[in-house]
């Protein structure tokens, strides 16, 4: 498989007892305005060709951790399309579970992938009490495991590690220049890995992370730079920790976590006759509308690439791809419900939104106050933070001869939760 995954698929497992927790189940544990779940699987939603997503949880807790994400999580992973997102019973073992939850997403992916094809989709395997990954290090990861096959994220170690004899001897002193810690989201072709599981299961042959079942049953594991601030919650206490990592992605500055992003967007479609002229989720009278696979809306298309822009969550294509017959003739004003969802996802709020249409005719000053009580619903926002200017090119190029439509956005998003 050479390039990067077009198809992304995510196991995120949820299934422990959290015996060492202490109190409660750590995944449903709060980090401030959202739980230790909830912060776990933030890093995918936004994944450029992200297809399926499954949570593993102990059997008869389903609705206890699907209770722990908010409605803008579910309407993100809602908007993989029906039956694309699921919280199975897990297993006795890490092994098993992680087993179920690939086979979930196997009869998931079924119909349009069988055999050897699931090869063409990258599964991210994440623990899910590590709630500081990401988006970079799962993006990293999928596209080394598209590369090679595998790949592990790994931080090199700080102490120097002993290898130790139960009678209390010390029997070695590796070097730990050549070693290093695993952390998740690990990657790896779906077909593969869950043959190797099979494989495991069969034999009886436990494991503590996926990489090692692949070593053994398939090939080499590739390792990529794990994250620092990546830490998993086992103990209580550990809680403390999490929180101390949120705190510190307030500072701005080169290196810090930004408070808030600047996002651009631009969209251009031909006009042709027999079609709706779609601008902001307003049908303007005209006797030319937008050609294009969806309603062709050029104005919420480009608002929809600024969303995206600004959070790093690609683009309109990576999401809604006009080769997937789900978003012909698609409700632009759907696309941006759902591109909103994915932004505060990933922790993001939008500031203001500023816009301008290109159309040399019909003039549009009418029809601008709609088209801003439009946007602004569609994103969940105030009017009042939303701008939308019209323009002509004045006989220039092909707007300013009335052979197309384009509309540009610019927004600023800010972080949605502290």
């Amino acid at each position: 498989m050479a390039g990067l995954a077009t198809r992304i698929a995510v196991v995120v497992t949820a299934a422990g007892s959290s015996a060492r927790f202490g109190s409660g189940k750590k995944e449903l544990a709060s980090l401030g305005e959202r739980s230790v779940l909830e912060a776990s699987i933030a890093p995918f939603l936004g994944l450029p060709g992200l297809v399926a997503l499954v949570v593993t949880s102990p059997a008869g807790r389903e609705s206890e951790l699907r209770a722990a994400l908010s409605p803008e999580s579910l309407a993100a992973l809602a908007s993989l399309g029906s039956g694309r997102f699921a919280i199975v019973p897990g297993g006795p073992s890490r092994r098993d579970s992680v087993r179920l939850g690939l086979e979930e997403l196997e009869r998931m992916l079924c119909d349009d992938e069988t055999g050897e094809e699931l090869d063409e989709t990258i599964v991210l395997v994440h623990d899910g009490a590590r709630p500081w990954a990401s988006a970079d290090l799962a993006a990293r990861t999928a596209a080394v495991a598209a590369e090679r096959g595998a790949a592990v994220p790994v931080v090199p170690l700080v102490d120097t590690p002993k290898q130790l004899d139960p009678d209390g001897t010390v029997l070695g002193h590796p070097s730990r220049s050549s070693l290093g810690s695993a952390q998740t989201p690990q990657g790896f072709r779906l077909g593969s890995l869950l043959s190797a599981h099979r494989k495991a299961a069969a034999e009886r042959i436990d494991c503590t992370d996926d990489a090692e079942l692949w070593d053994r049953y398939v090939g080499p594991v590739a390792w990529v730079s794990g994250e620092v601030s990546n830490h998993k919650v086992t103990y209580a206490r550990d809680l403390e920790i999490s929180r101390d990592m949120g705190a510190s992605r307030e500072p701005l500055g080169p290196g810090g976590q930004d408070t808030f992003r600047i996002g651009q967007g631009w969209d251009l479609h031909k006009l042709i006759s027999g079609r709706r002229l779609m601008l902001g989720g307003i049908e303007v009278p005209s006797g030319k509308g937008e050609e294009a696979h969806s309603d062709g809306d050029v104005l919420l298309h480009a608002i929809i690439d600024a969303l995206f822009g600004a959070a790093g969550l690609g683009d309109i294509g990576s999401h809604f791809p006009p080769s997937d017959a789900r978003w012909k003739d698609a409700d632009s004003r759907e696309l941006a419900r759902r591109a909103a969802a994915l932004l505060r996802a990933a922790d993001w709020e939008i500031g203001n939104l500023d816009c301008t249409v290109v159309l040399e005719a019909p003039k549009l000053g009418p029809y601008k106050e709609a088209m801003r009580e439009s946007i602004a619903s569609c994103l969940g926002i105030s009017t009042s933070l939303v701008s939308v200017k019209a323009k002509t090119k004045e006989g220039v190029d092909a707007a300013g001869e009335g052979l197309a439509v384009e509309a540009s956005a610019v927004v600023i998003v800010c972080r949605g939760r502290p």
